[in-house]
């Protein structure tokens, strides 16, 4: 095992559910999932989400004509949070990279997860194009490092945090220079709207980007 997923594991191995907010499934994609995606979409489509411990987009996915949703994390207990008895509903634990999976997919969606593996984007960017299906999309959420606000908290946590800093530019370029096409790249403040949606004020961004 790598040095940094070890840290990630010694971090998040321990349930850290509880005292999680709980948002409201319709402030989620009014405030989030509307920014990159019309839900309509995922109809009689397949969804991959890494880093699905904890989700709370699992239920809304769920919600939809999707047909099936895949839920990948590198920690099992973190899981239970989202766990589905829906028969489209499938786990899929450990190390992204490790994954193996029979089909082609036509989303993979990260939520506060590729803040933690920026050593590792080239890796994950491989992997994720091995299981895009052509004309497939990818979606994102992390910190905007851009915004002062979000480089303060990243450094305010005195722990041994696997977040890293990351260029939400640059990051995109990495996508695009694989030969993708850039769809959205958009700052905002998710819990915080009233900061603004510039780059200096929107402590959050997201991406999406199609395969072609």
């Amino acid at each position: 095992m790598d040095k940094h997923t070890k840290i990630i594991l010694d971090r998040y191995s321990a349930d850290q559910t509880d005292g999680m907010p709980i948002y409201d499934k319709n402030y989620l994609i009014n405030r989030y999932l509307n920014n990159v995606i019309n839900l309509n979409e995922l109809s009689n489509k397949t969804l991959f989400e890494i880093g699905a411990g904890c989700s709370q987009y699992a239920n809304i996915f769920l919600d939809t004509d999707l047909s099936k949703y895949y839920a990948n994390d590198l920690i099992e207990s973190r899981l239970e949070l989202s766990r589905s008895t829906d028969e489209r509903y499938y786990e899929i634990i450990g190390n992204f990279l490790n994954v193996e999976i029979d089909n082609k997919i036509d989303f993979v969606f990260a939520s506060l997860t590729m803040m933690f593996v920026v050593p590792m984007f080239d890796d994950f960017i491989e992997k994720i194009d091995s299981i895009l299906e052509k004309d497939g999309v990818f979606i994102s959420f992390d910190p905007n490092y851009l915004c002062p606000l979000s480089f303060y908290r990243r450094f305010k946590d005195r722990k041994d945090n696997p977040a890293r800093i990351f260029n939400p530019f640059s990051y995109s370029k990495l996508f695009i220079d694989k030969g993708y096409r850039l769809d959205k790249l958009i700052p905002f403040s998710g819990p915080y709207p009233t900061l603004g949606n510039s780059w200096i004020t929107g402590t959050s961004f997201c991406m999406r980007v199609t395969k072609l």
